[in-house]
């Protein structure tokens, strides 16, 4: 668990949320054929997103360790307490736990998997929020237009990047063609 001093949540904010977290995991740990490992909670996400499942790679070779987390986003946790308690805690511990049963690679993110969990914990399986986000600290990233045969596309900046370092294509999910940066 971690909490930086600027974040908005009172400590006692905070700890619900993490009981929240933790209730959400044992209920899983009944329902589910899973013995759950370390999770780090924290409360360090930036941007649009109430929360976020990751697995962090440490080190390299041999001395490669995963660590598990999942980050809230004070701020919208702030605005809309309650809410977040119900939709996005159980949200984040279902991509956990559909992790822990199939492995991250082997699923869609609020695939098949994703639902089941969901409904095992009578949740709600809407995969976005409609919060008024206009008080929320994001940043901006700029974008690049990108075209396919039937539109434009905006990417940013990070994506940008991934297609030069020929890391990555996008494809249009309307036309399926390849994305390529529109010239002028």
């Amino acid at each position: 668990m971690s909490a930086k001093h600027d974040c908005p949540l009172s400590d006692s904010q905070q700890q619900q949320v993490i009981d929240a977290t933790r209730a959400c995991i044992k209920k899983a740990e009944a329902l589910f054929p899973i013995k759950s490992r370390a999770v780090d909670i924290h409360f360090n996400l930036r941007g649009r997103s109430a929360g976020m499942y990751r697995i962090r790679q440490h080190g390299r070779g041999l001395f490669k360790k995963q660590q598990r987390e999942i980050r809230y986003n004070p701020y919208i946790f702030q605005q809309y307490f309650e809410d977040n308690l119900k939709t996005t805690v159980p949200h984040e511990v279902a991509h956990y736990i559909s992790d822990l049963l199939y492995g991250l690679k082997n699923i869609k993110p609020h695939g098949q998997e994703w639902k089941q969990i969901m409904r095992a914990f009578d949740a709600d399986a809407s995969v976005t929020a409609s919060y008024d986000l206009s008080n929320i600290p994001h940043r901006r990233l700029r974008r690049f237009s990108y075209q396919c045969q039937c539109r434009e596309h905006q990417l940013t900046a990070i994506r940008h990047n991934r297609i030069l370092n020929s890391r990555v294509r996008y494809y249009c999910t309307r036309c399926k063609q390849p994305l390529s940066i529109k010239n002028g």
